[in-house]
């Protein structure tokens, strides 16, 4: 995955450059999200981490939170995106699941022979006179 860190208002030193691009590559196990860019900002005394992903079928997800601390910034607006990760994986997967059972109670499924119970007739007794 492509990772892209830049810095607004504020000098991106490489130890944040490299804490930036470590947390945000480990969100392309995910589904092999194409690229992610990561913005680090200072307004004041506020410290501002900005992460967005651009996932595969035209999805892009962001994600802002604003610190005290740089480093703890992109730590929470990590754990954000990972959250917005899950759930676009699972409805995918529950939207294909869907699918798949549709599929299923539309097809007649037959009955095998050991499903169905034989009734045993009793037999008659042949008497002799």
């Amino acid at each position: 995955m492509q990772v892209t860190v830049s810095g607004h208002h504020v000098d991106v030193t490489p130890a944040m450059k490299e804490y930036a691009f470590e947390k945000a590559d480990k969100l392309a196990r995910y589904f092999g999200a194409k690229e992610a860019v990561v913005t680090l900002k200072i307004e004041r005394d506020r410290q501002i981490a900005e992460m967005i992903i651009y996932a595969p079928r035209h999805h892009t997800l962001m994600a802002q939170t604003e610190q005290s601390d740089m480093y703890a910034a992109i730590d929470i607006v990590t754990d954000k995106m990972e959250r917005q990760l899950k759930k676009l994986k699972e409805k995918w997967s529950d939207h294909h699941a869907k699918e798949s059972r549709k599929a299923e109670q539309a097809a007649p499924i037959p009955a095998s022979e050991t499903d169905v119970e034989e009734e045993d007739e009793p037999e008659e007794e042949e008497l002799e006179p």
